[in-house]
């Protein structure tokens, strides 16, 4: 493997620890799906993508604001719609 891919590869699980300690308890249980790390992490009963993981560092999004839009996107898609407001957007209306 190359070092540079190596270094992602810590620094990538660095920022999943980071959002684990932030927004999960201690004893969560997670793992990268399939093994490939900055895909889909799964987080007790939640996947997260990467992008939705560096959104909710990024923008400093409270442990609330995360999970509704987690609902959100769940209601959406059990009723087949699409969500319409991005996680971005949506934190800034919750301001």
């Amino acid at each position: 493997m190359p070092q540079s891919l190596k270094v992602w590869e810590e620094a990538t699980d660095a920022l999943a620890n980071t959002f684990i300690q932030k927004y999960f308890y201690d004893d969560a249980s997670c793992f990268w799906v399939g093994d490939e790390v900055g895909g889909m992490l799964a987080v007790n009963d939640y996947f997260f993508a990467l992008n939705r993981i560096l959104e909710a560092l990024r923008y400093a999004a409270s442990e609330e604001q995360l999970f509704d839009y987690c609902d959100l996107e769940l209601e959406a898609a059990m009723a087949e719609k699409k969500v319409g407001i991005n996680f971005r957007n949506y934190l800034r209306q919750e301001i």
